[in-house]
């Protein structure tokens, strides 16, 4: 058996149809069918059952699939290894991050990284939680950060500084006068704006409101119903609607640097303080991990508790 079966192997059981998967490996139909007919003596068992329209893999297959990959990536890995030893630490450092942490832990860890690491690029990607744990298990970036939950079966999780809530809204609405604070209690009956998780598109990604089940039961439990006015999974879009007094909306901190310029008032909650979920920084189990990420890591602020486990967030839970 040679590796480049174990590729065709993936590609038949990924595509479901020999004739997309010789059409992704760029080779011939009639080949490929032999090929798999071939692998399938070879290790006397078999992989797909075979239909009119597609191939269902059997649970054989499943097994082999599972391992098929691990062996690829391990091999991927330990070549990408020795290269970056022969060539030196160069290259590309792609990440993952949710808007308001990207704004506050990104600028002055890659200004400080690339200091010691001058040939090192960057390309990030943004968006919600899920779509950035989407793009690290579907390997278009190695490093993500977002907030808990996340599937424990999948990353690797590093925990990082939590952080409050805060009320930003235009002068209009600026309660407390000069006060750096605002009680909870204060936004009663007011127009809130808040952020939501939008929902991923794997079942163990859907999880409840974000910012909305934070704010609202601490809400009740002092005694009122949040005046909820809008949901949204786009923070920026909530920093400017309260710049055109809609109302107030209650972000995590590190979004005072989304819109540094922006006429807006930033007060922290207390009484009770709201913090946001904590936060983290995650990639794949059981994926080698570039050194340019293993040194990239050391330039960022962590936790001294280790994350625990979130078993909600586990595949179909």
């Amino acid at each position: 058996m040679e590796i480049r079966h174990l590729r065709y192997f993936i590609a038949i059981a990924e595509e479901g149809k020999i004739l997309q998967a010789a059409q992704r490996l760029n080779i011939a139909q009639p080949p490929l069918s032999k090929q798999l007919m071939m692998l399938e003596n070879e290790l006397g068992v078999k992989l797909f059952e075979r239909h009119p329209r597609k191939l269902v893999i059997t649970e054989e297959g499943k097994l082999f699939y599972q391992r098929a990959k691990e062996i690829l990536e391990f091999i991927e890995g330990s070549i990408a290894e020795v290269k970056e030893l022969a060539s030196g630490t160069r290259g590309t450092l792609s990440i993952g991050t949710i808007a308001s942490l990207g704004a506050e832990l990104l600028p002055s860890r890659v200004r400080e990284f690339r200091k010691q690491y001058p040939n090192i690029c960057f390309q990030v990607w943004e968006g919600d939680p899920n779509r950035i744990m989407e793009l690290v298990e579907n390997r278009v970036v190695e490093l993500g950060i977002v907030r808990l939950p996340v599937d424990n079966r999948l990353f690797e999780t590093l925990s990082l500084p939590e952080e409050p809530f805060v009320a930003a809204m235009s002068p209009q609405w600026n309660i407390g006068g000069d006060r750096p604070y605002i009680r909870l209690a204060e936004l009663k009956d007011k127009p809130l704006m808040l952020l939501r998780r939008q929902k991923g598109t794997s079942d163990y990604y859907n999880h409840p409101l974000y910012t909305s089940d934070i704010v609202g039961t601490a809400c009740i439990q002092q005694g009122f119903e949040p005046n909820i006015i809008c949901e949204s999974s786009d923070i920026t879009t909530l920093l400017n609607w309260a710049i055109h007094d809609i109302g107030i909306t209650i972000v995590p901190k590190s979004a005072m640097k989304l819109m540094p310029n922006a006429n807006l008032v930033f007060k922290e909650i207390r009484e009770p303080v709201l913090m946001t979920r904590p936060p983290v920084l995650i990639w794949l189990k059981r994926r080698y991990l570039s050194s340019i990420s293993r040194k990239f890591i050391d330039y960022l602020p962590v936790n001294a508790q280790p994350q625990a486990p979130s078993p909600g967030a586990d595949r179909g839970g």
